[in-house]
């Protein structure tokens, strides 16, 4: 049996009964035979002093073990000293070497060894497929050496190995991936991002974060550029008339030709368009429409004037019909056609007995209606077609035919004029603060934040509308941090001038510290602009969207720096923020709106005007 000092940790589990016996010397197993010869727990090694490891790290060092071990294959290392330096240390062997030298036989003549190192940053390395190629000579077939890399931030991959004469490289091991950091903050501090589609199209995009957005609104359908569209309508506008019909094609009109399409109006002649002018950017047709018979003899007389004039033009992509007497024409279906209806028959019998002229009239309306691809119709008004004339409800489609007028919120403006009426320049990036001058207002810390916000966005403007005792001590702190130039005081402004200034702002700023009176009234005037309102959380931001409708800080300098720098930094963001709050605060639309929401269901009726994203 082995001596007791042998059996340590686990061999005590395997100690036999008759071994216990023995070494108990009674023949007697004590207790359960392992607790009984368990030995103690030594004592803790003593920790080396620090002169015994430098003694043994010497003696180490003087051996050179390292020198004398030689590995069984190649093998190459590569380290990384800066961003901008490397170290490298190989190993070739002679066997090697000789093997590849009868192979390649004569072609081995004058070769060389070389170091080739390659940038590999971003990509899985296959050996052909990297960003940048270096070699370097190297001494023998065993060494190391420090060499450069190009620039910092690039992942490097070094190989081993002998040039031949003719270019071909033979490579004799290869290292790992070493990744060089950057030597500096990285020069993209904002938010934009790269967009690659699945045609490997590479498109730049202004917020990252917006990702879901910009998807969803890439997966819309899209109508080609420049559409050719052909407007056939009894009535508008430049051609005399004053209601509803009448305005809704004028001002629809001139909001698809602001998308960029060519629009042609077909009316009848009439003493205010007795021929064909051109509106604005619209081009009008006058019909020689006779003003006699029935609704359905004028309406036969307008298809057969029309087609005649569309015969001597050239083809048009798509077709809107106001009211179904424009629906008559034998084409009618054969080509992208929608229809725009705001009455029917029933509606304007009012509950009167049908005649025969009516029921003629409805027989004609239900023919056009199912003959078209799409109906457009007031909200009010959608659910009686459905129920009166069995169309899908796929092809029926609430659209806003009273759409707002313009005013002084969303009239033609010269931004650079309005701008440099306040005494700003043209192109300069105006923020707007309306309100009291006030210590609750917290118009102070827009002008802390100036110096910082102004190295980074030069042209950076800012306009106080309002009046307080804090105007003196304002102006005063803007002279000291030199920002004097940046900021104007305007004093009381309302009515027009305000609403035009809110309009060539970028966004309202509102840095409260505390409520202040009618906050919420200057929020209502941003969103009448179509600007996103930068607040505070003291502020009013019950009224504000995070990132959907403005912007929700704290009342602090850096606070501010960063609200300027998404703001400015993201225009595009920043545009869409003002879209959103004021689509949701106003009950009605621009034409520029209808218009587009116009386009929207072209797009989904009509397959063959679409254009691949």
């Amino acid at each position: 049996m082995a001596p007791m000092n042998s059996f340590t940790g686990t061999g005590l589990l395997h100690l036999s009964a008759s071994d216990m016996a023995h070494r108990n010397g009674n023949g007697r197993v004590r207790g359960e035979g392992v607790g009984s010869c368990r030995q103690p727990a030594p004592p803790p090694a003593a920790v080396p002093s620090a002169e015994v490891l430098r003694r043994c790290a010497w003696e180490i060092g003087e051996r050179r073990a390292a020198d004398a071990y030689v590995p069984p294959v190649n093998h190459v290392g590569l380290a990384m000293v800066t961003p901008i330096r490397g170290y490298a240390h190989w190993r070739m062997l002679p066997e090697w070497i000789d093997h590849v030298a009868r192979q390649r036989g004569g072609a081995w003549h004058n070769s060389r060894p070389i170091l080739r190192v390659y940038d590999v940053s971003l990509i899985h390395f296959n050996g052909f497929n990297a960003h940048r190629m270096q070699d370097l000579h190297v001494p023998g077939i065993t060494g190391h050496m420090f060499f450069s890399v190009p620039r910092p931030g690039t992942a490097q991959i070094a190989e081993v190995g002998f040039l031949l004469t003719n270019g071909e490289f033979i490579p004799a091991s290869r290292s790992h991936v070493v990744q060089f950091p950057a030597d500096s903050v990285s020069p993209r501090h904002d938010h934009a991002a790269l967009l690659v589609t699945d045609r490997f199209r590479v498109e730049e995009v202004g917020n990252l974060w917006e990702q879901e957005r910009i998807l969803s609104e890439r997966a819309r359908p899209r109508l080609r550029d420049r559409l050719r569209i052909a407007t056939l309508s009894m009535e508008s506008t430049p051609s005399g008339q004053a209601g509803t019909m009448a305005r809704y094609v004028a001002e629809l009109a001139a909001g698809q030709t602001e998308h960029g399409h060519e629009v042609h109006v077909f009316v009848p002649s009439s003493g205010g368009l007795p021929e064909d002018r051109q509106v604005g950017a619209v081009h009008y047709h006058a019909l020689p429409v006779p003003n006699q018979g029935s609704p359905v003899d004028q309406a036969l007389a307008y298809a057969r004037a029309a087609e005649k004039r569309l015969d001597a033009m050239p083809a048009f992509d798509l077709f809107h019909l106001c009211d179904w007497m424009t629906g008559l024409a034998p084409w009618i279906g054969t080509r992208p056609t929608i229809l725009s209806l705001s009455s029917i028959e029933t509606i304007r019998r009012n509950g009167t007995p049908i005649s025969q002229l009516s029921r003629e009239i409805q027989q004609t309306e239900r023919e056009v209606l199912h003959a078209v691809d799409a109906i457009l119709t007031p909200d009010s008004l959608r659910d009686t077609v459905l129920a009166e004339f069995g169309i899908d409800d796929a092809r029926v489609h609430g659209f806003p035919m009273e759409a707002r007028l313009h005013n002084e919120w969303d009239c033609p403006l010269d931004l650079g004029e309005v701008k440099q009426s306040i005494g700003f320049g043209p192109v300069d990036r105006l923020l707007v603060y309306v309100g009291p001058l006030e210590h609750d207002a917290g118009m102070d810390l827009l002008i802390e934040a100036l110096p910082t916000a102004l190295r980074r966005v030069g042209n950076l403007r800012l306009a106080m509308v309002g009046v307080g005792g804090m105007e003196g001590g304002l102006r005063h702190r803007s002279r000291e941090l030199g920002v004097s130039h940046a900021v104007h005081f305007l004093g009381h402004v309302d009515g027009w001038r305000l609403a035009r200034i809110l309009r060539s702002a970028e966004a309202l700023m509102l840095p409260s510290r505390r409520r202040v009176f009618r906050d919420d009234a200057v929020v209502d005037l941003a969103r009448r602009a179509g600007r996103p309102v930068v607040t505070t959380h003291a502020g009013p931001a019950y009224l504000v969207r995070h990132e959907e409708t403005g912007l929700i800080t704290y009342d602090n300098p850096g606070s501010m720096v960063w609200a300027f720098d998404r703001i400015l930094g993201d225009p595009n963001h920043a545009e869409f923020m003002g879209r959103k709050g004021r689509r949701d605060g106003e009950s009605s639309v621009s034409w520029s709106e209808a218009a587009r929401r116009f386009f929207e269901l072209c797009a989904h009726s009509f397959p063959q005007l679409r254009v691949d994203h």
